[in-house]
């Protein structure tokens, strides 16, 4: 299926009127032509320092991301004219390919500049994508304004326990903007980038074998706020609730000593009540809750490793080279 942007035909006026979207439609099974070899959009992908390792919740590398179906829209440049709009980028085989909804390819081609289109003259174009193409239910209010300012409104409320966060989908967002036909040979390269931070727990071996975490929490968390992306730096405000973080996840030497991901707010929390329940054996069973204070200071598009050292009914949180670009 061909969709045609815009296009001009021999002996037209260089200012052209701009097509819509969609005018000019044929079968999935039907060849076109493409007057004057009007160059067609492509996009490629790919995300804001890699991380290997994670469970499906988060997108950590390539392979993640190609997992998704993506959500692209394009803009002329500076306004918010809208070229394409909501449209579904999916990987296939070995690229990355427009797709109908039905598994039909559809082919988007660059406008001619000059043209005229909504009282516009065609220059360039801004492109926004989003990961999933559905927005996730915590996501509402997601905006763009002109010249690549994108923001959301964010609730976290539901998915501050480990069984909500495991059917909880991570939310990503790409902008590049003033892009024409001969940028990159007619490529649009989207690098994606984390609105959130996350947060993980890993047992030490200092810890021995005598012992088992069963479940981590931090109290004070924000669940609710607005993010803005200005095309380079990510900012959270108008932050709302007050909830306790509660990870339940068994950790022991010689079984799994690391916790998955956790998804969270970012802020700066200033020192907070780190409490873990835990269980030694090496007499008879004892549960109890250790706790120690932590500086929480968490950015956006960083993960954050806490080393967790148990010794007989005390908690040794290490922070030393614990913060990683996600």
């Amino acid at each position: 299926m061909y969709f045609i942007i815009g296009y001009r035909r021999k002996n037209l006026l260089s200012t052209a009127l701009l097509l819509t979207a969609g005018l000019f439609v044929s079968s999935c099974h039907d060849e076109i032509s493409n007057p004057d070899t009007q160059a067609e959009i492509r996009v490629e992908t790919d995300l804001w320092h890699i991380m290997p390792g994670s469970r499906a919740a988060t997108v950590d590398n390539a392979a993640d991301l190609q997992g998704c179906d993506l959500r692209i829209d394009a803009y002329m440049n500076g306004t918010t004219t809208s070229i394409i709009e909501n449209a579904k980028l999916v990987y296939d085989t070995d690229a990355w390919r427009f797709d109908d909804g039905s598994g039909n390819t559809v082919h988007y081609y660059w406008p001619i500049e000059g043209s005229v289109y909504a009282g516009n003259t065609v220059s360039s174009l801004d492109f926004v994508g989003y990961c999933p193409n559905a927005t996730p239910a915590y996501v509402s209010s997601l905006t763009y304004a002109a010249g690549g300012s994108l923001s959301f409104v964010c609730d976290l409320s539901s998915y501050m326990t480990s069984a909500a966060q495991s059917g909880l989908t991570e939310f990503l967002w790409a902008y590049t903007g003033n892009q024409t036909k001969d940028t990159n040979s007619g490529t649009v390269n989207l690098t994606f980038r984390h609105p959130f931070a996350r947060v993980k727990f890993v047992i030490t071996a200092e810890s021995g074998t005598n012992v088992k975490i069963n479940s981590i929490g931090i109290a004070g968390l924000k669940t609710s706020g607005t993010c803005s992306y200005d095309g380079s730096t990510t900012t959270w405000d108008s932050y709302g609730g007050n909830t306790a973080m509660s990870l339940t996840q068994e950790l022991e030497i010689g079984g799994t000593t690391e916790t998955d991901p956790f998804l969270v707010i970012p802020n700066d929390y200033g020192t907070k009540t780190l409490t873990v329940n835990a269980t030694w054996d090496d007499w008879s069973d004892v549960t109890t809750d250790v706790s120690a204070s932590v500086n929480f200071n968490w950015a956006a598009g960083y993960s954050y490793t806490y080393n967790l050292t148990l010794t007989k009914y005390a908690l040794k949180v290490d922070t030393e080279k614990f913060t990683e670009q996600w």
